[in-house]
């Protein structure tokens, strides 16, 4: 796999600060992860939180609060713009489209990068709109998707995908991932300056389907609340840990509760600030008490 060896703009992003949560389980990672992993181990393999009991108790407290996700979650949200972008619907969802999404979704928000994505595709629409994109000035580029912020980075970055993408494979399409395996996935699109592995996990989750955890910062931080991760852990290294711990099975459902509860409880919001309004009182607090009761199953 080959690594990426240009540097990153330095631009503080929100994750780039590890959240000041300490937990009775802080442990010492035994081992360091740098770069992007592919391998099914965990960064901290003497760390045996979370339990398979743990997770399904938390999905299913979170759910009782904040309501079944559903695998259409995303779809659900979308049709706040679909009015918008309604040649692009999620059903008819490319891959490319997906990795364009996510790459507009960060340091943002979901309502601010829907309208970005919705706007880009209106100023360049139909089949030919990605092509179109790729031969547009930046700057054309840049006004349409302003809105989302970090508008210069997030074109040259997306420019640069359509350009590897002509140019290698003669045409601007990414169908071809749906028939690779997940390491394949991630080691094809790792590749490219500016996709990290949580835009990586969410293409394989929620476009591909695939049996992926995406550690956004809301997952992260609960995650450290709630001690399956050590404290020193940092994003990557709780997102390698967490996809060798979480079940497959309750994977999408989980990680769905968590960025809703994250938004909403002022126990686990940022800084105790929920986004919006609060479902209740937060469930994870007996979470242990939960786990306990439930019959132990296989990973």
């Amino acid at each position: 796999m080959r690594r990426r060896t240009s540097e990153e703009p330095k631009i503080k992003l929100e994750h780039d600060v590890e959240p000041k949560v300490k937990t009775e389980f802080d442990v010492e990672p035994k081992v360091e992860v740098k770069g992007v992993s592919i391998t099914p181990e965990s960064p901290f393999p003497g760390h045996m939180r979370p339990t398979p009991e743990e997770c399904r108790a938390a999905r299913d407290a979170l759910a009782a609060l904040h309501g079944e996700p559903g695998r259409h979650k995303l779809a659900e949200l979308e049709e706040k713009t679909a009015a918008a972008d309604s040649l692009h619907t999620h059903s008819q969802q490319t891959v490319l489209d997906s990795l364009v999404r996510t790459i507009l979704s960060q340091n943002t928000t979901d309502a601010t990068s829907h309208r970005a994505f919705a706007s880009l595709k209106a100023a360049f629409p139909g089949e030919k709109g990605w092509a179109e994109v790729l031969r547009a000035p930046s700057g054309k580029v840049e006004e349409s998707i302003r809105m989302g912020g970090l508008a210069e980075i997030k074109t040259e970055r997306i420019k640069a995908i359509l350009a590897t993408l002509l140019e290698e494979r003669g045409k601007i399409c990414m169908e071809y991932l749906r028939e690779m395996s997940d390491d394949a996935i991630k080691a094809e699109l790792s590749r490219f300056k500016g996709v990290g592995k949580k835009t990586v996990a969410c293409v394989l989750m929620f476009c591909l389907a695939r049996e992926e955890f995406p550690v956004d910062t809301h997952v992260w931080r609960i995650s450290k609340s709630l001690g399956w991760v050590p404290a020193k852990a940092t994003r990557d290294t709780t997102y390698e840990h967490l996809n060798v711990r979480v079940p497959p099975d309750v994977r999408y459902d989980l990680h769905v509760l968590m960025v809703e509860h994250g938004k909403r409880c002022p126990r686990c919001a940022s800084n105790g600030k929920p986004r919006k309004e609060s479902h209740g009182d937060c469930p994870l607090v007996n979470l242990k008490e939960l786990a306990a009761r439930l019959k132990p199953q296989d990973v």
